[in-house]
């Protein structure tokens, strides 16, 4: 097993609040890591000390220990901006690579489109195409997630037992429980479901400007990706996972790292 590096942390002021950043120097092009929801930065930790070159995984805004956002609501193409307001203040003053996974997989489609001579390639972790039909129906199951406070604290055990979905036994405890704080820090958990709802996917990915990299483990929305295959541009690719799962940057680390540098070499 590779020496495992050590992670300074940043908060990045933008104009939409602070921005909790943990960050990994080292050799090479940029990395910015961007997590699914209702995740923080603290999924990606295991790989990201493995790799040598210089990545960044940051909170979004309202999730983790970044700032709720100032605005009630946010866009796809806003937590985009954000992100290219957080590569600003980080210094990234050359082309960086992303790496974005479920919700984080759209705002690195998204920042590819707002700034394309700063993105050198993304990478994705799967292809979360949804028809109208399916945002309407998943905008009234997931962004409506709250954390309402009961005195008998069953709000919390509500939360602990929905943290292993799409999970098969043995459980790792431990990883159950940051899961768990990661949801739990969160002011309103589907906050970030809301902007993925509201974004029609399918003309961005068409249309990307930069080479694009889809990793398709088997998670939760394996279906959903594998059908959407159709819509990434020539030249995309891809790269099917099938003994992967949703949590594969802790449970395959090592291999995501040798992947993250096979595809997205740091040179």
């Amino acid at each position: 097993m590779p020496e495992l590096q050590p992670m300074m942390r940043r908060l990045v002021d933008t104009s939409l609040g602070q921005v909790h950043v943990r960050c990994r120097e080292g050799i090479g092009r940029p990395l910015l890591m961007l997590h699914m929801s209702p995740r923080s930065s603290r999924m990606f930790d295991a790989t990201q000390r493995l790799l040598d070159r210089p990545a960044y995984a940051l909170d979004r805004l309202g999730y983790g220990l970044s700032d709720p956002p100032s605005k009630q609501v946010l866009s796809i193409e806003e937590y985009a901006q954000n992100v290219l307001e957080v590569a600003d203040g980080l210094g990234l003053e050359s082309q960086f690579d992303v790496l974005g996974v479920h919700t984080g997989a759209l705002e690195a489609i998204e920042l590819a489109h707002l700034a394309p001579a700063r993105v050198r390639r993304i990478a994705i972790v799967a292809l979360p195409v949804f028809t109208d039909a399916e945002r309407r129906e998943l905008m009234q199951k997931f962004a409506s997630l709250r954390i309402v406070p009961e005195e008998d604290g069953s709000h919390l055990i509500r939360a602990w037992k929905a943290r292993f979905q799409f999970r098969e036994p043995p459980y790792d405890l431990a990883d159950v429980q940051r899961r768990f704080v990661d949801y739990v820090l969160a002011p309103w958990p589907g906050q970030g479901y809301a902007a993925v709802f509201s974004y029609d996917a399918e003309p961005r990915v068409r249309t990307l400007p930069v080479p694009l990299v889809v990793f398709a483990p088997n998670d939760d929305i394996a279906e959903i990706t594998a059908r959407s295959k159709s819509l990434v541009p020539t030249g995309t690719v891809w790269v099917d996972l099938p003994e992967f799962g949703v949590d594969l940057f802790t449970v395959t680390a090592l291999q995501m790292k040798q992947y993250i540098e096979h595809h997205l070499p740091a040179e």
